[in-house]
């Protein structure tokens, strides 16, 4: 009886796999008695750098499994953004590192060992400090997201006050100023203009000159 061609291949990878076992040479790795090396290109763990980091959020809006978070804690003095990658329901797909903003905030890494039994464990947390607007108290982004922002721009930088404060760091958010009485309305000065300000009371802002 003739066996067909898939058959015979079967068979053909199964004698080679015996040889191999009987001669000493195996197929499967040592591991963890040694360490298993991976590809180059191997899709690893997600790990942050916070060097360049900004905490942007944008990994986290393209994440399809939900192992980033963010939570905006607007009363904790600073103000400030926790972002939280659990690696335990991560699938390394790399949606993060190829949205990350600054291109290096967020990279694939070779670590893939990752099991445990504490999944409390398998998680990790960044905090960036908030800037809040300084009239409506809306939140405008971090203040590492300013101030690359002004690098970014360079000299068009110069057109924007808030990111020449957010650079300079001049000014720091004020809760307890932001969340006073409300005071009559008196004309915009020049002093005005020169306060970290959301896209709404900016333009608010310009409309009452």
């Amino acid at each position: 009886m003739r066996l067909p061609k898939p058959k015979l291949r079967e068979l053909k990878e199964a004698i080679i796999a015996v040889s191999s076992t009987l001669s000493g040479r195996r197929f499967t790795t040592k591991f963890p008695a040694k360490p298993c090396r991976v590809p180059e290109n191997y899709r690893g763990k997600p790990e942050f750098d916070l060097d360049t980091c900004i905490g942007c959020g944008a990994c986290v809006n393209v994440c399809p499994t939900e192992a980033l978070t963010q939570i905006d804690d607007t009363q904790a003095e600073p103000p400030t953004r926790k972002i939280t990658h659990r690696y335990d329901t991560c699938i390394f797909c790399g949606n993060c590192s190829e949205n990350c903003t600054t291109e290096t905030g967020i990279k694939l890494s070779q670590q893939w060992d990752l099991a445990g039994l504490d999944r409390a464990a398998m998680a990790e947390t960044h905090d960036f400090e908030l800037q809040k607007c300084e009239k409506c108290s809306a939140i405008i982004g971090t203040k590492k997201h300013l101030v690359w922002l002004y690098e970014k721009l360079g000299p068009l930088a110069y057109t924007n006050p808030s990111l020449l404060i957010a650079k300079s760091g001049e000014l720091q958010t004020k809760p307890q100023a932001i969340q006073q009485q409300p005071q009559p309305e008196k004309a915009a000065d020049a002093s005005d203009f020169m306060r970290i300000l959301c896209p709404k009371c900016k333009c608010e802002l310009n409309i009452q000159l």
